[in-house]
């Protein structure tokens, strides 16, 4: 195929330069993709890199998360809602496990002992701040605000496992030299296929000068959100909307200050053009000359109005009128200019802006629709928190809990799963009723019926089952039956349809049992062996 070197322009207006290997074809610079072709109706796309690993450098990396946190500091309660708002909307009070080994009891003193010990600052953090439930709405805190979090796994003076929580600002280079033959990036040691092998902690010592530990991966659950197969660190979720989200603010300033000045009152008077001024005393755009008392008061003379701090006109001159200065701002495009922004933050975080911000004007199916976009969301953090931190936090604990001899190993001890929060809904009890029916159906099963509400299925039915047995033997020992110890249950209404259920179910086996009889008397007259009707 023949080639041939187009001229192409560059940001400059200029012949843009080529490398000379480079061979472009007619198709490839005037082809049917025009996003690739430079025009002068709209700004140079400057890409200098497409490797993933260089194209966030440390200087950004360490910039956006400055940007972050000031935005998160500083931003008011839409970023607020878009981090700390989502952080309860996934994690409630916390995931908890529920394990699967064969013993059963051996399941539930395990679940005992995680509630007594990672549900205690004491036990599960080693800076005895958060408990496990606590730290997980952190994790996504930070995962939101600064883009990834690294808890490691560590052991307190006694050699028990506990957990320490490093933030972004924590993990980076430092001033310490690196052994050239050795890949690292943004204080994360690499290996092959770019596999994480250490992370370096920062840190200062007791004389403020900075000290550097390298924490080997196996022990670090590195929590991050990945949007490229090729990305090592975390970026914050405001990354694509910084700019907009300081725009807003400084609109928002701007505005209120407007406000502010504007709410103090303003007036002028208006002079009409000498030529319209033809009115004699006392005619249009005059006051009238009125008479003014005065009283004495400490030696000086005050009007009326003075005295008692009224309110007073001031006589004009022929051809003036008196105008109160009013303002219409902000305008409805300000308005619709700050909704757009507000949009754009919210999905950049993954949500609506309607679950964030304002969900007033959404109708029924629309609700639905949302709050559906927003459990699907949901249930990827989740899951993404499972597999990053909990799942492999869980292995650990209980592993060191058979080490220290506080459970025994049983096989399958490392089996799991997880309860999760109640699902985001807005028709609770269309929801259950149809929940129900699918249930009584055999379409879900009871564990998908509690795990709805958060529940645990197996606790639950054998708590049901402990109330039932109980109520039975409170009623025996007490000589009650159940109307006389429920009789808001056994209403007289019910207690007559039951009556009625029952009289209707003696007549009908009273009619079957009648013609049954019949039928045997007919097959013994006419000597046929008698069949069951």
């Amino acid at each position: 195929m023949s080639t041939y070197s187009p001229m192409i322009l560059g940001p400059d207006g200029r012949p843009a330069k080529f490398d000379q290997a480079q061979e472009l074809t007619v198709e490839a610079a005037y082809g049917s993709f025009q996003g690739a072709q430079h025009s002068r109706d709209r700004g140079y796309v400057y890409v200098p890199t497409l490797d993933t690993l260089q194209e966030v450098d440390s200087w950004s990396h360490l910039e956006l998360l400055k940007k972050s946190r000031f935005v998160y500091n500083s931003g008011g309660g839409l970023i607020h809602r878009g981090v700390d708002g989502v952080a309860r909307m996934v994690c409630g009070m916390g995931l908890f496990p529920y394990p699967q080994a064969k013993k059963k009891d051996w399941n539930k003193r395990l679940r005992a002992l995680w509630a007594r010990k990672c549900e205690s600052k004491n036990t599960f953090d080693l800076s005895q701040k958060f408990t496990c439930g606590a730290a997980q709405q952190g994790i996504i805190r930070n995962k939101i605000k600064d883009g990834d979090l690294a808890p490691v796994l560590a052991r307190n003076e006694d050699g028990r496992l506990r957990c320490m929580f490093y933030e972004a600002h924590q993990i980076g280079q430092g001033s310490t030299r690196v052994d050239p033959s050795q890949r690292w990036h943004h204080g994360v040691r690499l290996g092959k296929h770019n596999a994480p092998v250490a992370y370096r902690i920062l840190g200062k010592d007791s004389k403020g000068q900075q000290t550097t530990v390298d924490v080997p991966s196996d022990n670090v659950l590195f929590c991050a959100t990945y949007e490229r197969f090729g990305q090592v660190r975390g970026l914050t979720r405001f990354y694509p909307i910084l700019n907009k989200v300081l725009d807003r603010g400084e609109i928002m300033a701007a505005l209120t200050k407007g406000i502010k000045m504007r709410a103090q009152i303003g007036y002028a008077i208006e002079q009409e053009l000498p030529n319209q001024v033809a009115n004699p005393a006392g005619g249009r755009g005059v006051l009238a000359p009125r008479p003014t008392t005065t009283v004495e008061v400490n030696g000086k003379r005050l009007t009326l109005e003075q005295f008692f701090g009224g309110g007073e006109s001031m006589e004009l001159q022929p051809g003036q009128t008196f105008k109160t200065v009013e303002s219409d701002h902000p305008n409805e495009n300000v308005r619709e200019h700050l909704d757009n922004i507000v949009r754009d933050v919210a999905w950049a975080l993954k949500y609506s802006p309607e679950l964030l911000w304002n969900i007033t004007q959404l109708g029924g199916a629309n609700t639905r629709f949302i709050m559906a976009d927003a459990q699907s969301q949901i249930e990827t953090e989740q899951q993404e928190l499972v597999d990053q931190f909990l799942g492999p936090w869980y292995i650990a604990w209980v592993r060191d809990m058979i080490e220290a001899g506080e459970i025994e190993d049983v096989e399958g001890w490392e089996l799991h799963t997880w309860l999760l929060p109640k699902r985001l809904t807005v028709d609770f009890g269309r929801d259950g009723k149809l929940h129900i029916e699918q249930w009584k159906r055999g379409m879900i099963t009871m564990k998908s019926l509690y795990g709805f509400v958060g529940d645990e299925w197996q606790l639950e039915i054998d708590q049901y089952l402990d109330e039932r047995q109980y109520i039975k033997e409170g009623l025996q020992s007490r000589n009650l039956t159940w109307a006389e110890a429920f009789p808001e249950i056994t209403s007289p209404d019910s207690v007559k349809a039951a009556q009625e259920a029952a009289e209707k179910a003696d007549a009908t086996d009273s009619m079957k049992q009648q013609l049954d009889d019949i039928h045997e008397a007919v097959c013994r007259a006419t000597e046929k062996p008698p069949t069951r009707l």
